[in-house]
């Protein structure tokens, strides 16, 4: 089983304003939102203080091979509408997401000298807290939590530095290449992309990238958003088997990062190589 719990590339400034590590899971139903709202009054509160409601969050099934993905709405008539909790800390920047059907584990850069507290201390918050959720589950009764999907996700700000300024310069930031000359200048690019992840021959999950131009805060400063998705089958059983994916996913996001940023805004965050 994977236990790469340190960090492939090192910035002493990382990008970094959102991290979530999240499984879904079948074994609750969706009138366990009781149940949830329970573990959270009995074991979270003290951390988490506050507790709000969401909209739920059903994250696609990962299938292989691709012509088995199937698309469309289930419809589901006569049971309770599924509710997510946020159970946040008091400065903001931990979350614990409860769902029947989905747990996460958010870390979120509230505040402009916020950095993030690297990998290791994400992986120890999502295994503490999803094995408490999992016995409190097993100790009301309801039999063993079963890791259906596991997801991690990266969601990067970069802002305008030494190396760039202007949603333009998107080459001086990004390695994207594009063939052939065109006939005007851009002004700004997004990509999106998938890849599968691949591991002894075998697909076991995908990877999702996204970049687009935004905006700072005051609505004036240019950034570009930054964000990768691993999601794709545990590798095992219970939630060692879920934190095997989640090393994976997480490497497989870092290399990712690094080959698809520049070596200039590398030396603009702090590379250790």
């Amino acid at each position: 089983m994977s236990q790469v719990v340190s960090d492939i590339v090192t910035f002493a400034h990382p990008p970094v304003v959102e991290v979530v590590a999240g499984v879904a899971f079948d074994g609750l139903g969706a009138e366990a939102g009781a149940l949830l709202a329970a573990f959270w009054k009995e074991h979270l509160r003290q951390q988490f203080p506050s507790l709000q409601q969401q909209p739920p969050y059903f994250p696609p099934d990962e299938q292989f091979p691709v012509e088995a993905r199937a698309s469309g709405v289930n419809l589901s008539f006569g049971v309770p509408p599924v509710v997510r909790l946020w159970a946040q800390s008091s400065d903001g920047q931990e979350l614990l997401q409860l769902q029947p059907g989905w747990f996460a584990c958010n870390w979120r850069k509230v505040q402009p000298e916020g950095t993030y507290d690297r990998w290791r201390n994400r992986r120890q918050s999502f295994q503490r807290h999803f094995q408490a959720l999992s016995d409190y589950i097993s100790a009301e009764g309801m039999g063993q939590l079963k890791v259906r999907q596991c997801e991690v996700t990266y969601i990067n700000h970069i802002a305008p530095s030494a190396s760039w300024s202007r949603h333009d310069k998107f080459f001086d930031v990004f390695t994207v290449s594009l063939q052939g000359d065109v006939p005007h200048p851009f002004e700004q690019m997004a990509i999106q992309a998938q890849s599968i992840l691949i591991r002894d021959d075998e697909p076991y999950g995908r990877l999702y990238t996204k970049i687009f131009p935004a905006f700072g805060m005051d609505g004036k400063t240019p950034l570009y958003v930054f964000e990768l998705t691993a999601r794709g089958a545990p590798q095992g059983e219970g939630v060692e088997g879920a934190l095997a994916f989640l090393d994976l996913g997480r490497e497989a996001i870092d290399r990712t990062f690094f080959a698809l940023t520049t070596q200039p805004v590398h030396g603009d965050w702090g590379f250790e190589p």
